[in-house]
């Protein structure tokens, strides 16, 4: 279950990022417009949703982040699964009507015999 911040966390870190009333990405560094307020440590790994656990970031270093907390996420959800006696799903083949099949192939024409470019006298 995702637990989100709550109004006032967010609000103590958006003020804890702003630096001469510039939002500032407390990863890179550089003045955002576009940010979000993310866990450190993932929701799904175990982060709680405390001021501590919290960071504002712009919207280059998110979508760098994200992907590697979503892969740390499911390895978690395995890793628990697996310890807890869980047999992972049988893997079905594709069902389909497969593809029709291929028309017959034509019968190449004979090549003729290679003519010299120049001829001789």
């Amino acid at each position: 279950m995702r637990h989100e911040f709550p109004r006032s966390i967010k609000v103590a870190v958006i003020k804890r990022a702003t630096v001469n009333y510039n939002v500032m990405c407390e990863k890179c560094g550089l003045p955002t417009k576009k940010f979000q307020i993310d866990h450190v440590v993932a929701d799904a790994i175990g982060g709680k949703p405390v001021i501590e656990n919290a960071e504002l970031i712009c919207q280059s270093c998110y979508s760098v982040k994200n992907p590697d907390d979503t892969r740390k996420a499911a390895k978690t959800k395995r890793v628990e699964a697996k310890s807890l006696g869980v047999k992972p799903a049988a893997r079905r083949t594709m069902q389909s009507p497969g593809f029709p099949e291929k028309p017959a192939k034509a019968e190449k024409l004979s090549i003729p015999p290679r003519r010299s470019l120049y001829r001789s006298i």
